[in-house]
């Protein structure tokens, strides 16, 4: 649970990953060009957009993909019409790259400078620009210095064409202030629940429905090709014999490596998150501290705190939390300083009041402190050991892997080969292609590979890895086709079973919503059902109704209605549906106003702002003549993908 707050402090910092992510956009090669067709990849208005300059867009984009999103395949990205997505970007790059040349824009080698200089991930502990530490830091992402920077120069014109182009947005305070009165107004309503679950207690359903429900819908229990493969890893965690690990070995590393095994000031916490939006009304807060305090109560009475951590992380209460961690002083960005602050504080065992942060508000069980200090060698131990034996079996890495593949081409046997050299031979489940085992880490390319192998065939080479090499043999593989009945009978019931719950659910709310309709009817159903009124939380106009989730056509009723009062029909909602009406609204609290004005004036601003530079945007685009040569290159285009230009031709 510490990880929502963690995850802001990345080590290159958002401005520079959001340069890199624009400027892998930039053609880099501008100018005439009178060279063979087959380099250029489009033109947009005359000018070559070159082949070479696309994929080194194209790579540089995947691998910033693949980096967020481990998981994600090539497969899933062409389907999404990635490639397009880079060539768009490229076009729509290079026209306000004219435009701001146009204009006479330029970024001066001082801007240059000032700028990179704020870059918190190339400062030192003082806070001022550390050119060594810019040097190794570029050095380890692959990228030297003169590239960056001529891709640095080119966010900030960008940016600055964007700021230009918004200078005209205004916004009046009158306009602001009755923006704001319209989103910061609350409702509250009470509501009568016809849940699924309760429904569904006394329906049964047969071998027949759900044979029928299976027939109709056999694309839905479709299974893709799978295989199961035997593998040999040729990695250094795989191939490392950490018995080989002597205690001098590992005495002498420690004493040479000192500084790594520095630990922090840390306290072990555990916390309950309500999570609420930065801008949550007054009263949304409020109702939220007091529901936290009466958590804590419930602690300080004998309730086991984490029993009071919702087991489900989606609920409708937005509520999370984390039994137990390790925090390090200084590890979470400023914006937490609250949290840490309070978590250094506190005793063991002692209960925070809540804590309000960027992400909501965090009720905060303090436990055990632990000094900074040097890493004792016994603690690290096990540590070393497995870094020297990972770094020994690098080293022996490739001599292993070229004598198993000479047994092989002389006619051995997998497993006699293996087991000459001391391997492991694993087999993995079955698996897709588009769900591969994470921890073999293989390629796209090794993927086509297994999945072209027969039953009983070895990949004639090793097959790349995340981390090293790997040999495979397909042990069996299973061809596209349908799951059986047997195999998804219980789904299916489930299935169906809620269903038929959410129909009786939705037949009891309407004849109870119909019955309403009049005064006596109105009065027996809510005799009937006094025990189930709730009222809700107070919510803004956004859609999301506290103990009912997202509920848009309730809440759009719920602000149109004039007075008080129930409404007409039953509303469906998560598992559910509901009665609901009108309890109260509650105007927009006019001494927030005054407090959040600025914000407001500087929020709708730059609303503005964006408007107008979308329609700026619009209009290049509409006036630029792109020119496909080699669509081949950019795949098929997805339906949902735009022109990156007015006019395009293909040819």
């Amino acid at each position: 649970m510490l990880d929502p707050m963690r995850k802001y402090a990345q080590s290159w910092g958002i401005k520079i990953v959001f340069g890199l992510i624009i400027i892998v956009f930039v053609f880099w090669g501008v100018g005439n060009f009178n060279g063979d067709k087959a380099t250029i990849l489009a033109t947009v208005d005359d000018q070559p957009v070159l082949i070479k300059d696309y994929e080194k867009a194209y790579q540089e984009n995947m691998r910033l993909v693949k980096n967020k999103n481990p998981n994600v395949t090539d497969k899933e990205l062409q389907d999404g019409g990635f490639r397009w997505q880079v060539f768009q970007n490229m076009v729509t790059t290079r026209l306000l790259e004219e435009q701001a040349n146009k204009l006479g824009m330029a970024i001066t080698a001082d801007e240059l400078r000032a700028e990179i200089a704020k870059i918190p991930a190339f400062q030192n502990e003082s806070k001022q620009f550390d050119p060594k530490r810019y040097e190794n830091l570029l050095k380890a992402n692959g990228v030297a210095p003169g590239e960056f920077e001529a891709d640095f120069r080119q966010q900030l014109l960008l940016e600055k064409l964007v700021a230009f182009v918004g200078l005209p947005a205004v916004v009046a305070e009158s306009e602001a202030r009755s923006i704001f009165d319209f989103m910061r107004e609350q409702a509250v309503i009470n509501y009568i629940p016809f849940t699924a679950a309760d429904f569904a207690k006394g329906v049964t359903i047969s071998d027949e429905q759900i044979k029928t429900y299976y027939d109709a819908r056999k694309d839905e229990f479709a299974t893709p090709a799978q295989v199961k493969i035997d593998f040999v890893e040729f990695t250094p965690k795989a191939m490392a014999k950490p018995a080989e690990i002597t205690e001098a070995d590992i005495e002498t590393y420690y004493k040479a490596n000192q500084k790594k095994y520095e630990r922090p000031e840390q306290v072990h916490v555990r916390h309950i998150l309500m999570m609420l939006p930065p801008d949550a009304p007054k009263d949304v807060v409020d109702a939220a501290e007091a529901r936290m305090k009466a958590m804590a109560e419930k602690v300080r009475q004998g309730t086991d705190f984490a029993t009071l951590i919702p087991k489900e992380p989606t609920n409708a209460d937005g509520i999370i939390g984390e039994d137990w961690a390790w925090l390090p002083k200084g590890s979470l960005p400023k914006e937490f300083g609250p949290f840490e602050d309070k978590a250094f504080s506190l005793k063991k065992d002692e209960l925070s009041e809540p804590v309000r942060t960027s992400l909501g508000l965090h009720l905060i069980q303090g436990g055990e402190h632990q000094a900074a200090g040097q890493r004792a060698l016994a603690e690290v131990k096990d540590e070393i050991r497995a870094d020297l034996a990972e770094q020994r079996a690098a080293d022996k890495l490739t001599k292993a892997l070229d004598v198993i593949q000479e047994k092989l081409s002389s006619g051995e046997a997998l497993e006699a080969a293996v087991a000459a050299e001391k391997l492991a031979l694993n087999t993995s489940e079955f698996f897709a292609k588009d769900n591969p085992p994470a921890n073999l880490g293989l390629s796209e390319q090794a993927l086509e590979a297994v999945f072209a192998l027969k039953k009983g065939q070895t990949a004639d080479t090793p097959l790349s890895t995340q981390d090293g090499f790997i040999l495979v043999r397909a042990n069996e593989v299973k061809e596209p086709g349908v799951e059986p009945l047997d195999a998804v009978k219980d789904v299916i019931k489930n299935r169906l079973t809620e269903e038929e719950g959410l129909k009786r659910a939705k037949a009891k709310a309407d004849e109870a919503a119909k019955a309403m309709e009049t005064e006596d009817g109105r009065k027996t159903v809510l005799a009937e059902n006094k025990a189930k009124i709730t009222t809700s939380a107070p919510f803004t106009r956004q859609g999301f109704i506290p103990g009912l989730g997202m509920a848009p056509v309730l809440v759009q009723t719920a602000f149109e209605a004039r007075e008080p009062g129930w409404f007409k029909p039953a509303f469906g909602v998560s598992g559910a549906y509901v009665l609901a009406g009108l309890d109260k609204r509650i105007p927009a609290d006019p001494a927030l106003w005054d407090k959040e004005k600025e914000r407001w004036l500087a929020t709708l601003t730059q609303s503005k702002q964006t408007e107008l530079f979308r329609s700026y945007l619009e209009t290049l685009q509409q006036a630029a003549q792109v020119v496909i040569v080699n669509d081949a290159i950019l795949g098929p285009q997805p339906k949902s993908a735009g022109n990156p230009a007015g006019a395009v031709t293909v040819k």
